[in-house]
C-alpha cells in the first residue's frame, strides 16, 4: 500500500499478525531485506524509507531531513491507527530508529538496533565522516547506481556477505540498483553519519527494553553494542556468530531466534 504524508508517498508492507512492529531498512536497501524476517505473534510493518524502494523520491534535500524523516514516519504510523509498537531498525534504519525511539519515547514498547550507531561522538571523525559522505554523494550523482552497487558491495564491511549463496547477492543488488542517484546523495547528506545528530549522551534516557544485535566479523559494531550496553541497563547486546554487518540477511534464522528471545 502507498500512504501520503504531506505529499510524499510512502510504500509500506504488512506481513503476519500480532503485536504491531515497525521495521526500517538501511542505506540503500529497501522493505525486501525483511523478507526471511519472521517473529512469531508479531506483525511487520514494512516502510521504504524517503528516496528509497517505492517510496517518492523527491529532489529538494528539505524532506531527507531528520526531523522531517521522524515527523513523517509518526504520522504515517498513526494512519495506520498504532498507539503502541515496537520499532526494528538495521544500520542506518537503526540510527533513525534511535532517533525516534528519543523523540517518542511513550509510544515505544520494544526497541531492536541492528549494526547500528548512535553518531559520530568525536568533532575530527565528524568532520572526516561528513567530507567522506559529501565525496561519496558526489561521485553517486556523476558515476550513477551501477558504479555505486559495486563500490559499496566492495567495502571491507560487507566481505563476509562474498560467501553468500548467488541468489542472495543478487537481491542485495537488486536492491541497491533499484535506487536513483538524487535520492541517495540526498539522503547521505542529510542523515548520512557526518551530519547525523550524536545520541550517545542521550541513550540513558531510554526506558523500554532494548536489544543490540551485531554480527561477529563486524568489528566496529561490536564495540558500540558494547557500548550500547554499559550506557543503559535497559540495554542487552547480543552477537551472532559468522557474519558481519548484515545479519538479519546473512544468517536469518539465527536474527528471527536472537529476536523472538528478546520479544518474548
Amino acid at each position: 500500500m502507498f500512504i501520503e504524508i504531506e505529499n510524499i508517498k510512502y510504500h509500506v508492507q504488512i506481513k503476519g499478525e500480532g503485536k504491531p512492529i515497525i521495521c526500517l531498512h538501511g542505506f540503500s536497501e529497501n522493505l525486501s531485506t525483511w523478507k526471511y524476517l519472521e517473529l512469531k505473534g508479531y506483525k511487520l510493518i514494512l516502510i521504504d524509507f524517503i528516496g528509497h524502494g517505492k517510496s517518492d523520491k523527491p529532489y529538494s534535500s528539505e524532506y531527507y531531513d531528520l526531523k522531517v524523516i521522524l515527523n513523517h514516519i509518526n504520522k504515517l504510523i498513526k494512519e495506520l491507527g498504532l498507539n503502541k509498537y515496537s520499532m526494528l531498525g538495521y544500520s542506518m534504519g537503526g540510527r533513525i530508529a534511535l532517533a525516534y525511539a528519543l523523540s517518542y519515547e511513550n509510544e515505544i514498547t520494544q526497541l531492536i538496533l541492528e549494526s547500528s550507531s548512535y553518531g559520530e561522538s568525536d568533532h575530527i571523525n565528524r568532520v572526516n565522516r561528513r567530507r567522506w559522505d559529501k565525496e561519496l554523494a558526489k561521485s553517486i550523482r556523476e558515476k550513477g547506481i551501477e558504479w555505486f552497487d559495486e563500490y559499496w558491495s566492495n567495502l571491507s564491511i560487507f566481505e563476509s556477505q562474498r560467501n553468500l549463496p548467488e541468489n542472495i547477492r543478487y537481491e542485495i543488488s537488486e536492491r541497491r540498483l533499484s535506487n536513483e542517484a538524487h535520492a541517495l546523495s540526498n539522503t547521505l547528506i542529510c542523515t548520512g553519519q557526518g551530519n547525523f545528530p550524536c545520541f550517545k549522551e542521550e541513550i540513558v534516557n531510554l526506558t523500554m527494553p532494548v536489544l543490540y544485535v551485531s554480527g561477529e566479523y563486524d568489528e566496529k559494531y561490536r564495540k558500540i553494542g558494547n557500548e550500547f550496553q554499559k550506557l543503559n541497563i535497559n540495554i542487552q547486546h547480543k552477537t551472532i556468530s559468522a557474519v558481519g554487518h548484515n545479519t538479519h540477511v546473512e544468517k536469518p534464522n539465527k536474527f528471527n531466534k536472537t529476536v523472538n528471545e528478546f520479544l518474548l
